[in-house]
């Protein structure tokens, strides 16, 4: 039998209003689902031609990706990855690849980011982890980069290492911070697309003294706050000051969302990463199954959109077979 093995990438929150390009929370759906991509790879059989890679598509959203497998970023992980193989010396095999599209394109939920670490991390396992998790990581962060046009950490980190990551722009640097064990994100995708260089388009070149100073205050107390136990602190720190006030008129139904989730009872409201998902911050079973249904039956718009309660993914990309 041929050699297999599948990794798993859960989806992410980028920027969770707070930390803006520097913030980023893992997802893990409280029903069980596998809300992120999967990346399988599998040796050739004898008569199969492995003179090159050969990709498969599969999943929910599959038909959403580029027709041509070489505009696929999966097979670029691949052919990336076996350069740096050889430059350490060792020849890799190319080797069957099937990507099980299950995160929207264009959702702010990290989807690009997952299929990257899926790819890289099920390369680097099936070849007896070859490169080490700095290498790995900078692979990851310079593909994730040519997509969306800058380098940023905040789906890659908590894609590849779980849970709530700081990721301060400019380098390679990320850092584990505590999340309240009471916590849950609903996150709701709509079913429709926004591309994120679309959404960055929006936002000022220059901020104003007064928001680049509250800006920075803000996101210090919501770390401090966190790492001394004080959850309802954290939360009422969780204000977007940069993006949403350009991107929410890019979000039809966000500033209704908004109010109608705060009236519930959530802790907080902001968009996913550049959107159109949003999330709640809840920390009552009750307002997050209210939180859910009314997502569903006012921002969800066709029958793609879908609405999850989602705790903090610890464990991040990882094997499942």
């Amino acid at each position: 039998m041929q050699r297999s093995l599948t990794v798993f990438a859960p989806a992410s929150i980028g920027n969770l209003s707070v930390g803006f390009d520097a913030l980023g929370l893992a997802l893990a759906p409280m029903d069980g689902a596998l809300l992120g991509d999967l990346v399988q790879l599998r040796e050739f059989g004898p008569r199969e031609n492995s003179a090159d890679w050969k990709l498969e598509l599969e999943g929910p959203f599959a038909d959403a990706l580029p027709a041509d497998p070489e505009e696929n970023v999966v097979l670029e992980c691949c052919r990336v990855f076996q350069q740096a193989a050889r430059q350490k010396g060792r020849d890799i095999q190319p080797l069957h690849v099937l990507l099980s599209k299950r995160l929207p394109i264009g959702s702010g939920l990290g989807s690009s980011a997952s299929s990257i670490v899926a790819a890289l991390e099920a390369l680097n396992r099936f070849h007896d982890n070859l490169l080490g998790t700095p290498q790995l990581f900078e692979l990851m962060a310079r593909m994730e980069g040519g997509i969306s046009g800058e380098v940023h950490l905040d789906n890659i980190a908590p894609c590849l290492f779980g849970g709530l990551r700081l990721c301060p722009p400019g380098g390679l640097a990320e850092y584990a911070l505590p999340w309240p064990g009471a916590w849950r994100a609903v996150v709701c995708w709509p079913g429709t697309r926004l591309v994120t260089r679309e959404a960055r388009a929006v936002l000022p070149a220059e901020l104003p003294r007064k928001t680049a100073v509250a800006y920075g205050a803000q996101f210090a107390e919501f770390v401090h706050a966190l790492h001394c136990g004080n959850a309802g602190l954290a939360a009422s720190c969780v204000v977007d000051l940069i993006a949403e006030p350009y991107r929410r008129s890019l979000l039809p139904g966000f500033d209704e969302a908004k109010s109608a989730l705060a009236d519930l009872g959530a802790l907080a409201v902001g968009i996913s990463g550049s959107g159109p998902t949003v999330f709640a911050l809840v920390d009552d079973h009750i307002v997050a199954r209210k939180t859910r249904e009314w997502l569903a039956n006012n921002y969800v718009r066709n029958d793609q959109g879908f609405v999850h309660i989602c705790r903090a993914d610890l464990g991040g990309a990882r094997s499942i077979d």
